[in-house]
């Protein structure tokens, strides 16, 4: 008498040491398969941008043949998270590792990884310098960069009234290897709440070594009257 196949392929996966058998016609349960995309608006290159970098993650390419019962990530800068999409900010620069991990229903697990670098701002292209007092704010702007001997460079004074300002007057006192051939005394009258003067100069670098930038001034509205002074040091080398 011929003993029935489902008897013969349960006996043949017992020698084998299978303690799960499959029945006739069912496939076995697959591990899962990791995938995921990066969206990165603000990257130069595929994988690369300026700190501080916004990245939007996406497992959806992951597959599995019963459906994925979890995702996780590793960020790679200290974070983790679950969940299909997950967004994040890398505020520093450096290399970070991204690794996506997902599990089925059995527990089988896969993973995906990626690395994304975050590249170091470059410094901003002026240099400001603030003081303030109850009346108004004043901010030299300048080159955020080294200056040298022959250039004329300008530069701008900004100032905003806290308050409603009746006048505000301003000088620039720059000092040698620093020179001017203007006259460098400014005034307003009237400045509203809010409401920005700017003021812009020339001053030409004659020698190399350290100068101040010095200014004064003050504003006044009704009875009330403040002073300022605002110092600026320049190394010219």
């Amino acid at each position: 008498m011929k003993k029935p196949w489902s008897l013969v392929i349960l006996l043949m996966l017992a020698v084998t040491g299978c303690t799960q058998p499959v029945r006739l016609g069912e496939k076995p349960d697959q591990p899962p398969v990791a995938d995921f995309t990066l969206q990165c608006a603000a990257c130069q290159g595929e994988r690369s941008g300026l700190a501080p970098l916004k990245v939007l993650l996406d497992a959806s390419p992951s597959t599995d043949d019963h459906g994925i019962l979890l995702v996780h990530w590793n960020l790679g800068n200290g974070r983790e998270a679950t969940g299909l999409r997950v967004e994040t900010v890398y505020d520093k620069p450096g290399r970070y590792e991204i690794t996506l991990t997902v599990y089925d229903q059995k527990g089988q697990k896969a993973t995906a990884k990626t690395e994304i670098t975050v590249l170091e701002p470059p410094p901003p292209p002026y240099r400001v310098e603030r003081a303030e007092n109850d009346l108004m704010i004043v901010e030299r702007i300048l080159p955020n960069r080294t200056l040298h001997v022959g250039e004329t460079i300008e530069i701008r004074v900004r100032v905003t009234a806290k308050r409603d300002i009746e006048y505000v007057f301003w000088r620039e006192l720059p000092a040698y290897p620093l020179t001017s051939p203007e006259r460098l005394e400014f005034m307003i009258l009237w400045l509203p709440k809010d409401m920005t003067q700017e003021w812009v100069y020339t001053v030409t670098v004659e020698d190399s070594g350290r100068s101040r930038l010095d200014g004064d001034g003050r504003a006044a509205w009704r009875a009330e009257a403040a002073e300022l002074t605002l110092s600026t040091t320049i190394e010219i080398p």
